[in-house]
């Protein structure tokens, strides 16, 4: 695998929070300090629209809506965001309406981190102070407050939830993960109200929490030197395998980690996945790496498909078919990456570096 650059956005005067290509491929959404969202048309690399246009706190975290065959054509094009004024939105779209907004946005209860079920009827919204809070699509409203633990196995978050996943598996029971800065990934059940179980280790400090297409294997991110991204088995909590950041013998610095995401789909036989963040000194990178084996046995093979450099990224996308992956950073622009098949590539380390600077 190599990447190619496809295209880069225009800059905004500040940073980009968050990054997402819609579930066809064809737009992508990046979300900004100031609040406003652009929406990208894939095809020509510009930005087509601007939801939010009075919005004047951090849009931490957006997402799209999850589109099956059947999903009218009404439905289409959705889009959630979430806002350190405690704000939860809904807009479709094309029409730039915004369909709902829930939250009591007075700002004591900072949203941070948003994700859709699978069958699109629920909406989970990552808090400031450990809480998340589960939304109903169809009724419109909050219906669940999910806090704590259940005093034997965790006691739930103690501290801000950077990220929130739903398993993406469809027709299964709803298997809600979270992570966030005290050191843990909590297990949620959904009927009960609370955490049932917890991995304990990842710091997660940004969009840096994934689960595979299967629903079998969990993707970590930390903020830290040492083992920053990992693999662990979603169902026994255990780790399978720490990915190394760069090749043996290759010396530092560090990349702590704020972002890290699996592509929805294998690219001839290999598990995508990219990662970034920044260094202790500052600047920082980004890479799509390539995993070839078995990843629940634990003894996947690494490649580097590619870095970015020069780049600090908080954000990162793969569209569904896992031919594009966007990057997202504090230089307000966002940079789309082909992500293609080299014959003749080497596999050595990060065969090809791109360079973030503009």
């Amino acid at each position: 695998m190599k990447l190619v650059p496809a295209f880069v956005t225009e800059a905004y005067d500040t940073e980009n929070f968050s990054v997402r290509f819609s579930p066809d491929g064809t737009f992508m959404a990046a979300s900004t300090v100031h609040g406003q969202v652009s929406v990208y048309n894939v095809r020509t690399g510009k930005e087509g629209y601007r939801l939010n246009t009075r919005g004047k706190h951090p849009m931490k975290q957006i997402c799209w809506r999850p589109e099956q065959e059947h999903t009218p054509l009404r439905s289409r094009g959705v889009l959630v965001g979430t806002s350190t004024d405690g704000k939860l939105q809904q807009w479709h779209v094309t029409s730039g309406q915004c369909l709902m907004e829930m939250g009591s946005g007075d700002g004591e209860q900072q949203f941070l981190c948003v994700d859709y079920s699978p069958d699109a009827s629920k909406v989970a919204v990552g808090s400031l102070s450990g809480e998340i809070m589960l939304y109903d699509e169809v009724a419109r409203k909050q219906v669940e407050s999910l806090k704590g633990g259940d005093s034997i196995n965790t006691a739930g978050h103690a501290s801000r939830v950077q990220a929130v996943r739903f398993s993406p598996v469809l027709g299964e029971p709803s298997i809600l993960v979270s992570g966030g800065w005290d050191n843990s990934v909590q297990y949620w059940d959904l009927r009960v109200g609370h955490a049932v179980r917890a991995i304990f280790g990842p710091h997660i400090c940004g969009d840096a929490l994934d689960i595979s297409a299967d629903g079998r294997v969990l993707l970590t991110g930390s903020w830290r030197g040492e083992d920053p991204l990992e693999l662990w088995d979603l169902a026994m909590g255990r780790r399978l395998q720490a990915i190394p950041w760069r090749a043996e013998g290759v010396p530092d610095p560090a990349c702590f980690l704020y972002s890290t995401r699996f592509a929805g789909k294998s690219v001839n036989g290999a598990q995508l996945l990219v990662a970034g963040g920044s260094f202790a000194g500052g600047s920082g990178e980004a890479k799509v790496m390539e995993l070839r084996g078995e990843l629940m046995g634990g003894t996947a093979v690494c490649h580097c498909a590619g870095t970015l450099i020069n780049f600090v990224c908080l954000s990162a996308d793969f569209t569904a078919t896992g031919d594009l992956v966007a990057l997202a950073g504090c230089d307000g622009r966002v940079r789309v990456m082909h992500v293609v098949a080299d014959a003749e590539e080497s596999r050595e380390n990060c065969p090809n570096s791109v360079s973030g600077e503009t």
